[in-house]
């Protein structure tokens, strides 16, 4: 369990932001889960539900429509599963980053997979969670993200489980990275996001969120799913060619998420990636789990209950 950082100089923001005003953004979230484990819910409805239970002990609630336009970023796809889409070499190579993610996770061979640009407006936020861990075989591509964080929390599929390095390359804007390195029941951290640096850091062990944009007291954004934002000079908020809103250009947080697999080295690479882990399985041995700790699942909950018993038991998040 890696709950540090390391902070690494990013010389190319610039071009970085350039780039990132070229593009049109869609919203992280599209659709509930419609069918299968968790039916209705949200693919991060562990962070959902944390959030809900944070406001209710703050006492200043806000109606689920609010929180959906808060948490709703925005989001396009530079890089996956190694597939480049767009010129970012230079991200996606950094030997700084590389190099801290060795130092980080103790491990020498770093393979770089993922690369987003993530855009939030003033008044959202990232309510606190882990990152999605991966598996050989078993991934946010075959199944819903709450589900791997259950797998990762559990610890009971460590063998098959593929480490993952992750930095966050701050652009533009405010609204601080915060983080828990003295775990959940510790005092949270907050990383200033200081454009031309990248932090490197064990985001599936690290809880950690962003603090809301343009401060505590900026309102919600009138985001919805199937809204779109791109650059003419401000940016611009649009459902289909309606204009919703905009806003001037520096008031929008702009930042790159990088992730790479590491492994110890080659020969615990090809072990781990040798074993493959299928849903089914993870989900029976998560139903053998609960059992073994008392919950008698006679008779079984359908298939909503089911995955929110799976969060409640296995992860903890802040709710303070």
């Amino acid at each position: 369990m890696t709950l540090e950082h390391r902070l690494v100089p990013f010389a190319g923001v610039a071009s970085v932001r350039a780039r990132i005003r070229a593009g049109r953004y869609g919203t992280y979230v599209s659709a509930p889960i419609e069918a299968g484990l968790g039916t209705g819910l949200t693919r991060r409805h562990d962070a959902a539900l944390a959030w809900v239970m944070r406001q209710i002990a703050a006492g200043s609630m806000e109606s689920m429509e609010v929180q959906a336009a808060r948490s709703n970023l925005f989001r396009a796809t530079w890089m996956e599963r190694g597939q480049r889409f767009f010129d970012c070499g230079d991200v996606v190579d950094h030997p700084g980053i590389a190099a801290a993610s060795r130092e980080l996770l103790g491990m020498s061979v770093v393979e770089p997979y993922m690369l987003y640009a993530n855009l939030l407006l003033p008044g959202q936020e990232l309510p606190v969670h882990h990152d999605t861990p991966e598996f050989c075989g078993l991934d946010k591509t075959v199944c819903p993200e709450w589900f791997l964080v259950v797998c990762g929390r559990s610890g009971l599929f460590e063998d098959r489980r593929i480490r993952v390095a992750s930095s966050v390359v701050f652009v533009q804007g405010d609204g601080d990275l915060i983080t828990y390195p003295g775990g959940v029941s510790a005092a949270p951290v907050g990383v200033p996001p200081t454009a031309g640096t990248a932090i490197v850091l064990d985001a599936d062990e690290l809880v950690h969120g962003v603090a809301r944009v343009g401060g505590a007291e900026a309102p919600a954004p009138p985001v919805e799913i199937g809204m779109e934002l791109s650059w003419d000079g401000d940016w611009v908020l649009q459902r289909g060619d309606a204009e919703v809103a905009r806003w001037d250009d520096e008031a929008v947080r702009l930042s790159l998420q990088w992730k790479a697999w590491v492994f110890a080295d080659e020969a615990a690479k090809a072990a781990v990636l040798s074993r493959p882990l299928s849903m089914a399985e993870a989900t029976a041995t998560l139903v053998a789990e609960l059992r073994r700790r008392g919950h008698s699942l006679n008779p079984m909950p359908d298939d909503t209950d089911l995955a929110l018993l799976l969060m409640r038991e296995f992860i903890e998040l802040p709710t303070a």
